[in-house]
């Protein structure tokens, strides 16, 4: 039986997939358990200012309001709670104040993210493999968090921390050829030659002057070799193949 990939493209899925700048905007966390935990730390992850409203707290909560990274507002939550608010998490274990959060959250034209009944909120978190600048996010719409995560395990797998220090020399080789002037064209070919190269493979193995000589010959005349050393120096050096690799997790609503 023959599958047609775009049979399905206008159904199923209803959400539109997108990345969120969130620094300095206030979000709200009402729940301090395991997910508003886990929801906080991914938000001053991303620069968010966190409002948190909880009767009850983890000890990495607690922590956080301690050393004044989150604002405390209170333990019972209110709709006023919502003033001044980009966007709003009800992270709670109690169905009715979820529901009732998300109602608010709607009719001031709110975000909301709803722990208990991701249907009913108006955005769902995605898992999130990150490595460096480099992030892939799974979701399933909702339909099955078993295999999202099933999925994210083995991209987990894939996407070593070799992927951080590549993207990271991808970005500052263009950021150096563009300085140069030289036409988008001819800086497009460059970058497909390196995209090409086994560099990824060069610094899985720690390779460096491997990798330093073939980025050289896909980069010539363009950059000469003091730039191109200088560029991997900055970036290799903090760079640790023994860094555990990071993933956020999908949530107990699963994506």
């Amino acid at each position: 039986m023959e599958l047609n990939s775009r049979a399905d493209d206008t159904q199923e899925s209803g959400y539109y997939p997108v990345f969120l700048s969130l620094k300095s905007r206030l979000c709200l966390v009402v729940g301090g358990g395991s997910v508003g935990e886990r929801k906080t730390r991914s938000l001053l992850r991303c620069g968010a200012r966190v409002r948190i409203v909880a009767r009850e707290m983890t000890p990495g909560l607690k922590a956080l309001c301690d050393e004044d990274l989150v604002t405390f507002a209170g333990c019972d939550y209110e709709e006023a709670h919502l003033d001044g608010v980009d966007l709003v998490f009800a992270a709670t274990s109690d169905r009715r104040l979820n529901l009732e959060i998300g109602g608010q959250a709607r009719r001031r034209r709110l975000w909301c993210n709803m722990a208990t009944d991701p249907g009913e909120g108006s955005f769902i978190v995605p898992s999130v493999i990150e490595r460096g600048p480099l992030s892939i996010a799974i979701s399933t719409g909702g339909m099955s968090p078993a295999l999202a995560r099933m999925i994210r395990e083995r991209l987990d797998r894939e996407f070593g921390p070799e992927w951080a220090l590549f993207l990271r020399l991808m970005g500052s080789l263009r950021k150096a050829i563009q300085l140069k002037g030289f036409e988008s064209d001819e800086n497009q070919e460059i970058f497909r030659k390196i995209a090409g190269l086994p560099l990824l493979d060069r610094i899985r193995d720690d390779q460096r002057t491997e990798a330093l000589h073939d980025t050289m010959e896909a980069c010539r005349p363009l950059l000469d070799w003091n730039e191109l050393n200088q560029i991997w120096d900055e970036i290799w050096k903090p760079f640790s193949l023994s860094s555990p690799r990071s993933a956020t997790p999908a949530g107990p609503s699963g994506t």
